[in-house]
């Protein structure tokens, strides 16, 4: 089903599912920023308190797949609300947690709520017509990112001084509860008759099989990515061909490495390094430029899709990330932070509008799916490597990142020639 709203509805529908996006990012923000008060509160040792990163994302990566496909076959808005709902579930929990076993559960029932809630708000935007309505909610979206990404570091950090930070959980819960009750009454409902069901069998490995992955690649254990990646083949055979075959959705998930080693390398080595000498609150003010960035990078981005092919957009895009990783090795972090939210707004809002440019109507859930489960696990990866490259300095670890924006950036654009 393709999506022709009036003006004022599109603004209405943008506004949800920008709050969507804003929450997701918001929550992942401030709960990077409160870590270290965490693993004091429980009196964690750092690789036990990576959990409470590590939980959420288990769950997430895990459960996207099957979250898009639900979305195609019972409807996107009832699944997208469902998600949220489940997701205020876990807030609330976490916030009551009174042990860490109990937090690290709650993180994970936000995962399979977020799971829900984000392929499906993105197959919806990849549903409105005309294209130049389409990037432009894309765009909407990215600047709630930026939002959530300016506000989540330092509201973190101001609440996790102030209030405790139990409280960024519990006060982000009704805002949450407020987004699942709009999106209950404004969104259409998009499901496609005759779309497949997802079976249990195929939800059961696609869950098992990018669950591994993550748990693999954040805890460095070969034999467990082995098995994962062996579950990965028939997971794929399960997957409708037309998402098997969509050249535009490759070309994406290939330039998602880059991507996010930029953007969430810069969030995960920056406050990790800030953080040695400046205050929880102190830290999140000095990223606020990032997302100040994202805000101007977003609306940007749609101007230039406008008039450029995808694959230049993006590839200029990346090239300012590597930029922007290059000043922060050489602790230029002003500018660095600048050029990192730019170059990272106009690629996000690129390789959302990619990942679903060809996809079928019944195929955009499992489409975003994917592309948000590949998304995931190239954010474990950026823990894992980034966190082994800080062995030799901060400096280090964001050369890296910006080597990688770069191969990633070049491999998006190889791919999608053929797209365009």
């Amino acid at each position: 089903m393709t999506l022709v709203h009036a003006p004022g509805r599109t603004v209405v529908v943008a506004i949800v599912l920008s709050l969507t996006n804003f929450v997701a990012v918001f929550d992942g923000l401030v709960v990077a920023v409160a870590l270290p008060a965490i693993q004091t509160g429980f009196g964690l040792r750092p690789v036990d308190g990576q959990w409470v990163l590590t939980a959420y994302a288990v769950a997430l990566g895990g459960t996207l797949l099957t979250g898009g496909r639900c979305g195609d076959a019972f409807g996107r808005r009832r699944m997208l609300v469902a998600g949220l709902a489940v997701f205020v579930a876990g807030l609330l929990l976490a916030g009551v947690a009174w042990d860490a076993w109990v937090l690290f559960a709650a993180r994970a029932v936000q995962g399979f709520g977020a799971a829900f809630a984000v392929p499906n708000a993105f197959a919806t935007i990849s549903a409105l017509r005309p294209e130049a309505v389409r990037d432009r909610v894309f765009a909407a979206v990215a600047v709630a990112g930026g939002l959530g990404a300016a506000g989540g570091a330092v509201t973190g950090g101001l609440i996790t001084q102030g209030l405790g930070w139990r409280f960024l959980f519990l006060l982000t819960a009704p805002v949450v509860a407020a987004v699942a009750i709009t999106a209950a009454r404004v969104l259409d409902e998009d499901r496609r008759r005759g779309a497949p069901r997802p079976g249990l069998l195929g939800a059961a490995l696609a869950v098992t099989a990018a669950a591994l992955l993550v748990y693999a690649i954040t805890n460095h254990d070969l034999a467990v990515a082995a098995v994962g990646l062996v579950l990965v083949v028939p997971v794929v055979r399960l997957l409708p061909r037309g998402v098997v075959r969509d050249r535009s959705l490759r070309a994406a998930v290939a330039g998602l490495p880059g991507f996010v080693f930029a953007y969430d390398g810069t969030v995960f080595v920056g406050l990790l390094f800030l953080q040695q000498d400046l205050t929880p609150l102190q830290a999140g003010l000095t990223f606020t430029p990032l997302g100040i960035a994202v805000l101007v990078g977003a609306p940007l981005a749609a101007r230039l899709l406008n008039r450029h092919v995808w694959t230049t957009v993006f590839g200029g895009a990346q090239a300012v990330c590597a930029a922007g990783l290059v000043l922060l090795a050489l602790e230029h972090v002003l500018p660095g932070l600048v050029l990192v939210g730019l170059g990272a707004a106009v690629s996000a809002v690129t390789l959302n509008g990619a990942a679903g440019r060809h996809a079928e109507p019944a195929d955009r859930g499992s489409a975003y799916g994917c592309y948000e489960t590949a998304k995931y696990l190239c954010g474990a990866l950026v823990v894992a490597v980034l966190a082994t490259a800080l062995e030799c300095g901060h400096a280090f670890a964001f050369l890296l990142a910006a080597a990688v924006a770069m191969l990633g950036g070049l491999a998006g654009c190889a791919l999608g020639r053929r797209t365009t």
